[in-house]
């Protein structure tokens, strides 16, 4: 997404339900999408850990009301949440339109790496009304909060065919359908299997694409460069060598960025970043680019 597409202006509410949803403190991430886009993350009482988008409502689209996003997920894939913020925002401020309520995205091939998930479908969230309705003051309804799943594509199927409810009754709940690296709640098609008609597949590995994994780099990062970078779960995981067990602990050490703005801040590790498998590690001596492969 560009962050030089023009803004709209929309009533505070908007930015005041984000912060307000879900009775829990709002955690920003540093990196904005597009420049404009805030993400934060919540952790509600009784509820699965919930990244929201602030600014999305402000990218102009066509007729009906204004929306932000949002995404549930298990704790540890928050960057798969980002990942599918980036894709959906990316998708909204290119063709400016909505995504489409109960209508899935489907991508033929997985945009997370290491998973299974290679479609989106937006929905209503877990809490009704309260969460996915946006309101002033007076009661008058301003726009609403999308919650996006995140399927796979046998998944994606039952629901362009019998609809989301149907989905969830088959998964047993929708908690079954947070961990993205499950196998599917569904049967799906065998693995070499040809993409679905009409979908264009993700180069997971372009760093510059939206739906390239995330990186979740510590803090150290500000002042040591990358000592071993692994892709794990979808997600790259990059560290310096100086990180304590304790220190790792911390969740405030932590911070979610692209692939596109860690490979600029260290170009040498942008050949690992194309070429990386599930479950590789590589480790860096130098800034030349030449790295040590280490595997699970």
């Amino acid at each position: 997404m560009s962050d030089d597409i023009p803004l709209i202006d929309v009533p505070q509410d908007f930015p005041n339900h984000v912060f307000d949803a879900l009775g829990a403190p709002p955690l920003p991430f540093d990196e904005r999408i597009g420049g404009s886009v805030m993400v934060v993350e919540k952790r509600p009482e009784g509820g699965p850990i919930t990244l929201m988008t602030a600014g999305v409502a402000r990218l102009p689209v066509g007729d009906g009301l204004p929306v932000e996003l949002a995404v549930e997920v298990v704790d540890g894939q928050q960057g798969a949440a980002f990942v599918a913020l980036q894709i959906v925002c990316g998708d909204i401020a290119q063709h400016r339109r909505r995504p489409p309520f109960g209508n899935p995205w489907r991508n033929g091939t997985a945009f997370l790496g290491g998973t299974e998930i290679s479609a989106i479908v937006a929905t209503g969230s877990r809490w009704g009304a309260a969460f996915d309705e946006v309101r002033d003051s007076s009661g008058t309804l301003l726009g609403h909060v999308r919650t996006l799943r995140l399927l796979t594509d046998a998944e994606a199927a039952v629901v362009a065919e019998t609809g989301w409810d149907a989905l969830v009754g088959r998964a047993g709940s929708l908690d079954a359908l947070l961990d993205v690296t499950r196998a599917g709640v569904v049967p799906g098609a065998p693995p070499g299997a040809p993409s679905a008609p009409g979908t264009a597949a993700a180069d997971a590995n372009d760093p510059a694409d939206p739906a390239a994994p995330a990186v979740v780099v510590t803090r150290m990062h500000d002042t040591h460069p990358p000592r071993w970078l692994t892709l794990s779960r979808g997600m790259f995981q990059s560290v310096t060598g100086g990180e304590s067990p304790e220190y790792m602990d911390d969740a405030d050490n932590h911070q979610i960025v692209s692939t596109a703005s860690y490979v600029a801040r260290f170009p040498w590790t942008e050949a690992f970043t194309r070429e990386a498998r599930e479950g590789q590690t590589a480790r860096f001596g130098d800034t030349s680019g030449s790295y040590e492969l280490e595997e699970d």
